[in-house]
């Protein structure tokens, strides 16, 4: 029961701060990926500086052990890194989305299309499936290696791991001022004007504020022994309920304390995105001008298919936005910045073209984004 509650009040809090500073809007992504708007970039850099920074200083310090602040890195996997990556990076192109933002905004109901929360939530479970259905071909095929170990950057360099995090941390918040003093946020003017502490809470975040706050729970996560990634939780969710009817398979052999753990984090997300919403201040556009919700069948199928190719991508080469970026580049894992750099480069490829071939109006998405929490 223990594991459980740590992983879902882990799971709540980020979930949280993915709504509050504006990961779940299908605007604020899109912006990222076409280089308009850099807000979420910001926040995943900053999580990621202070995330190396605090691993390499407990290392450096020597209470890394003691404190359980060891990183778990990744395996390398060979190609599927590259095939995982351009299969996440299609669907992310696409939907603006990630498995972790998929229950963040579902549990705070964003978007204006009717049910698309819930056809998401559908396409991680079919994107499990469909990973356990290939994986073993993967392995057959070389595509996945069989014999994973984990590669470091600084193993590579044949160096110790605490002064590459901590370079890395420093090049990385270089980085963020440098985006910050060109690209300034673009805010969502509230609907009331803010003026204590807990109206600026109530607003949408800041990106250094809410990548301060991932950065801490990343680490709060592997002190719990844990590793704070959404699609390795969504496989540790499925493996679970499998268990429980009777039908168990082959990732998820047996059900431990860290099963449970990862199972949680997920299962946390969704009330995390409820309460922040719940606890917000609407912009002052979504309360002039709020948009109808409305069915559409064709958004729905699109969502369920895209986040299905996103799950099973993830799976295959081995983490999430959060799993194999922001968490994992502290690592120094080899795989997690083949992963990403991939999925990033094809999800930047992918929104763009959709603008020079007019299927995404990022303009017209953007003004969306200020009345309603897309």
């Amino acid at each position: 029961m223990v594991p459980f509650i740590k992983g879902a009040l882990t799971g709540l809090a980020f979930g949280i701060v993915l709504y509050k500073v504006g990961a779940t809007r299908y605007s604020r992504v899109m912006g990222m990926l076409t280089l308009r708007d850099t807000k979420i970039m910001k926040f995943a850099f900053t999580a990621i500086a202070v995330t190396a920074i605090g691993y390499g200083l407990a290392s450096a310090l020597g209470v890394a052990e003691a404190w359980n602040l060891v990183p778990r890195t990744m395996a390398f996997t060979g190609a599927s890194h590259l095939l995982g990556g351009v299969m996440f990076g299609v669907a992310m192109g696409t939907t603006g989305l990630c498995p972790g933002t998929c229950a963040a905004k579902t549990g705070g109901l964003g978007g204006d299309k009717k049910f698309v929360g819930l056809a998401s939530l559908l396409g991680l479970v079919l994107g499990t499936l469909v990973f356990v259905a290939v994986k073993d071909m993967l392995l057959e095929t070389g595509i996945m290696a069989a014999n994973q170990k984990p590669l470091t950057i600084n193993g590579l360099l044949g160096l110790p791991y605490a002064p590459v995090a901590l370079a890395l941390g420093a090049a990385v918040l270089v980085i963020v001022l440098a985006l910050d003093r060109f690209t300034p946020e673009k805010a969502f003017e509230p609907a009331a004007e803010r003026k204590s502490v807990v109206d600026h809470l109530r607003g949408e975040w800041s990106s250094t504020a809410a990548g301060v706050v991932a950065a801490v729970l990343i680490l709060g996560a592997t002190m719990q022994g844990g590793y704070l990634g959404f699609s390795g939780a969504v496989l540790a969710f499925v493996g679970w309920m499998s268990h429980l009817i009777g039908v168990p398979f082959s990732p998820v052999p047996v059900i431990t304390d860290d099963i449970v753990w990862r199972a949680a984090l997920i299962i946390g997300v969704l009330p995390g995105g409820f309460v922040a919403k719940l606890l917000s201040t609407k912009s002052k556009e979504a309360a002039l001008h709020p948009v109808p919700k409305v069915l559409d069948v064709r958004t729905l199928v699109k969502t369920t298919g895209m986040i299905t190719l996103m799950t099973s991508g993830a799976l295959i080469g081995g983490g999430c936005t959060t799993g194999a970026f922001i968490s994992a580049w502290p690592t120094l894992s080899v795989g997690s910045f083949a992963m990403s750099l991939t999925f990033f480069a094809t999800s930047m490829l992918v929104s763009n073209a959709r603008i020079w071939m007019k299927t995404l109006d990022l303009p017209a998405a953007q003004a969306i984004g200020d009345r309603v929490y897309d």
